[in-house]
């Protein structure tokens, strides 16, 4: 029973409906985020911000670098969830369509994006929290943050070309038959 159910969530998650659904959700919550720190990035000196708030905008791309590393291992991984749910619902497992081929390289090409620009923010994050003796930050925060502000920008190109790419399947006829990829 617990694994018809398993199968049937990996089903789900992993539907072209809901990756474009998370990545949607992902981006509409990425924008107050960047916009945050976009401002304080360009307004940096104007206001001479106090530590806590420095420590206020590492904690939010630490914050944000995870989401991204967290959701680019789920979209890089839509066809091992996909042969998953196959591998417990059939003996045999079905030959992927042109559609699955298509979204899956999809999947896989921007999730390793989103990943990768993730874990380059945090990399950042993490240099800022390091102790001074070790590597000093002070006075040189704010390249930090504009690294990762340029970095979160990628990430919403990506996630805004993966929404368009997942999207257009639904309008083009090569997508439309539903037939298996044959190579």
């Amino acid at each position: 029973m617990y694994k018809n159910l398993l199968s049937k969530f990996f089903i789900v998650i992993s539907s072209r409906e809901m990756m474009l659904l998370i990545c949607m959700i992902m981006l509409i919550t990425s924008l107050p985020l960047v916009a945050e720190l976009t401002h304080f990035v360009f307004n940096y000196w104007k206001t001479n911000p106090t530590l806590e708030e420095i420590g206020e905008m590492q904690e939010l791309i630490d914050g944000y670098g995870g989401i991204l590393v967290a959701a680019g291992v789920f979209f890089e991984e839509r066809e091992t969830l996909i042969h998953l749910s196959h591998k417990r619902n059939q003996k045999e497992q079905a030959e992927p369509t042109k559609l699955e081929t298509y979204l899956n390289l999809i999947a896989h090409h921007n999730g390793m994006g989103i990943l990768l620009m993730g874990l380059f923010v945090e990399i950042g994050s993490q240099i800022m929290e390091m102790p001074s003796r070790v590597i000093n930050t002070d006075g040189i925060e704010v390249y930090i943050l504009a690294i990762c502000l340029f970095l979160s920008y990628i990430a919403i190109i990506i996630q805004l070309d993966f929404i368009k790419d997942f999207g257009k399947t639904y309008f083009l006829k090569q997508y439309k038959n539903n037939q298996p990829d044959v190579h």
